[in-house]
Order: C-alpha cells, then structure tokens, then sequence
C-alpha cells in the first residue's frame, strides 16, 4: 500500500503519479519527486481562492519513497472505501490524489471559533494520514444518541453527519484550566467522530478569516 507508518510518528509514502501533502511536512524522500503547491491562480471562485491561501495543498509527484512528519505527532492512516469523510486541516497531514477533496469554513462566528475551523472533505477510494496527539478514538454516533465533542479536540467526522456549533456555559466552566470559551460541536444522525486526547488551539487559530480576506477581494 502507498501509504504506511515508518514509524508511530512517521508516514512513508511510495510515490507512483502523485499525492497531496500539506506544506512542510516532508521530511525526507528517495527517487525523482517534484513539488508544486496548489495554485490560487487556479482557483474557480474568489471563495476558492481564500480557501487555498489559508488550507495551502502541495502535489508531489514523480516517483520514489517519501517520509513526512510533522512536529513529532503520532500518524494515524485513515483507508476510505467510497466514503466520505470531513478532516480538520490543521490535522491532516496527506492523501492520495486519488481522492476528490473540498475544503470550507465550519463554525463560522461562534465566539472562538469566530474565525472558523478550516475543513477538508475527502471522497473516494484511496488513503489519507492525520498528525494526531496520542492515539485516536473512534466514537460512534446513532439516531437517538448523539455526541458533543470540544471543538480543539475533533479531528474528523464522517458524512453525512454535520456538527452544530453552540455555546454552553456549564461546558468547562467547572475545569480550572480556562482560555477556551464554552463551545461544543454536537453530531446527530448515523457516522462516527474521530477525537484526539489533546485539544489543539491552533485548529482556530487562522490568521485571517477567509470569508473576510473574500470581502476584501470582492469590495477591493
């Protein structure tokens, strides 16, 4: 398979044709592979355009062995079968160009999550790899039993399910290690959330918000 762990916290990938990575993450690799990042000049929307300056993309192609890594995170390998399935960018680390992707803006102007959690939604068969804290946990979610997850900690969630963003004052309000406002995402339907055992600020951290640098680029 293309995709492997070199280690708990290494990703090996044998390039034949191409795969998707996000920038800085390759390490290491063998062979004569080529990489191009994803260009806003190719964008189809002024929406695209954002989405692409703040969830860069860089193709490697070519053909050998490449190893990424990133900050010492463990790597998970997620295998889809013709599903689909939403990842949290700051989590992703890379997938075979065999799957379709998309990339939006989930939680828009809810308190911290004012300037969104940055998401890419991938389809089809082939593999993808998240950079996760500690080892994933899947948690099912059935009609009649939802889930509420702590947004910093969510990693990915399949389709169709679709979270809500809400505020609860109760929610962490009794932990003495604040700095997070009250959010949670709230899963309904049939699927399965992945959640890491960390909660990772960065994941709202976006240095602009996108649907804003959009009204730039439309107003300017």
């Amino acid at each position: 398979m293309a995709f492997e762990n070199e280690s708990a916290r290494t990703l090996r990938i044998d390039v034949d044709g191409g795969v998707w990575l996000k920038p800085g993450v390759a390490i290491a690799y063998r062979g004569e592979i080529a990489f191009v990042r994803r260009a806003t000049i190719e964008a189809s929307s002024l929406q695209d355009v954002a989405m692409r300056e703040v969830a860069p993309l860089v193709r490697a192609a070519g053909k050998g062995r490449l190893y990424c890594a990133h900050h010492g995170s463990h790597v998970h390998v997620v295998r889809l079968a013709g599903q689909s399935l939403v990842v949290a960018w700051a989590d992703l680390l890379a997938f075979e160009q065999g799957l379709t992707f998309t990339t939006s803006l989930v939680g828009h102007g809810i308190g911290i999550a004012a300037g969104g959690m940055v998401a890419v939604t991938l389809s089809g068969y082939g593999a993808l790899a998240l950079a996760t804290h500690g080892q994933p946990l899947r948690l099912e979610v059935s009609p009649g039993n939802p889930l509420n997850t702590d947004p910093h900690a969510t990693l990915a969630w399949s389709v169709p399910l679709t979270p809500a963003l809400k505020t609860d004052l109760n929610w962490r309000s009794v932990f003495a290690h604040g700095g997070h406002e009250p959010v949670q995402m709230r899963f309904e339907g049939s699927g399965y959330v992945l959640v890491q055992p960390y909660e990772d600020p960065s994941r709202f951290g976006v240095k602009f918000n996108p649907l804003k640098r959009l009204a730039a680029m439309v107003t300017g």
